[in-house]
């Protein structure tokens, strides 16, 4: 536990991300997106990260978003690390430019970023079986903990 405190007092002191307060439009937004399908996967203090699978032209992706009260920004792209005890999977983004739509009106930035997967990778989300996520853009990172049911 004293590695996941070092951790957390540096992202604080991080100028890279903002805390996120946590407010009743927080809930508003995660039901918007729970109406497309999309769910709660983890969440940090910076931030919630919401992911699904998803098929496209073909293709397997993972949707993710990202809402936090820091606007990304990236010509380089991300790097998502999902992780337990014994596993470690590692995905780059499908494309290098990265843009968040930030909302005035809530003081909350929305990523949205897909990451190509395959059919034996996909299989991993139907169940919870990591624990914790790190994101990393323009050398910040923000460790999430995954939300079990």
């Amino acid at each position: 536990m004293g590695f996941f405190k070092k951790i957390d007092k540096v992202f604080k002191s991080s100028e890279g991300f903002n805390l996120m307060e946590r407010t009743d439009v927080d809930l508003q937004i995660e039901e918007n997106i729970k109406t497309v399908g999309i769910d709660k996967f983890a969440t940090s203090k910076y931030g919630d990260l919401y992911l699904r699978v998803n098929e496209l032209g073909g293709f397997l992706i993972l949707e993710t978003i990202i809402v936090s009260a820091t606007d990304l920004k990236s010509k380089k792209g991300s790097l998502l690390t999902f992780s337990n005890e014994n596993e470690v999977f590692k995905l780059a983004s499908d494309e290098n430019k990265i843009e968040s739509d930030f909302s005035n009106a809530v003081k909350k930035s929305v990523t949205k970023i897909d990451y190509n997967i395959t059919a034996e990778e996909a299989e991993s989300f139907k169940e919870y079986i990591y624990n914790e996520v790190r994101f990393e853009i323009n050398g910040n990172e923000i460790l999430f903990s995954v939300i079990t049911l």
